[in-house]
């Protein structure tokens, strides 16, 4: 049943990213499923491409635009190297940096890889819940929304 769940949420997520006619249009569509559909508590869409700087700092979004090699991201180097969704708690530099003061209630999260090796960035969600986002969870489904995200960002354009 849990599978079922969370496959007909990744079926209204698909639904938003297909209706999605821009990058900006695609960054509304994936913060309004992380908060409808997922009942994520905070979210970030950290992407490296300088092309998309247009899409950051805008009212009502999270995105933040940060060069790839950039030492803000030195924390997330080994996440870069692997490439592969990470769930659980995130060290406290993390924490600080992708949700800032509001980091402090961050329970657990998810590290979503955005294009190969997380060439494009990452995807952070985070919950209230210390056991929502467990290491030991399956990372099937997060690795879905990372290609689903990276495949509408990049056919939609910075």
């Amino acid at each position: 049943r849990t599978n079922d769940t969370i496959s007909e949420r990744m079926h209204r997520l698909t639904k938003r990213l297909l209706r999605a006619r821009d990058a900006e249009a695609v960054v509304a569509a994936v913060e309004t499923s992380l908060r409808e559909d997922f009942g994520a508590s905070r979210w970030l869409t950290l992407l490296t491409d300088p092309a998309y700087a247009p899409l950051a700092g805008r009212p009502g979004t999270s995105v933040r635009v940060v060069p790839r090699g950039s030492a803000e991201l030195k924390a997330f180097e080994s996440f870069f190297e692997s490439g592969r969704p990470r769930s659980g708690q995130v060290r406290e530099a993390q924490r600080e940096y992708l949700f800032g003061a509001e980091g402090r209630e961050v329970g657990s999260a998810a590290l979503i890889p955005l294009g190969n090796r997380a060439s494009l960035g990452l995807l952070a969600v985070a919950s209230h819940d210390t056991e929502r986002f467990v290491p030991t969870m399956s990372t099937d489904f997060l690795v879905r929304i990372g290609e689903l995200v990276t495949e509408a960002l990049t056919a939609r354009g910075a």
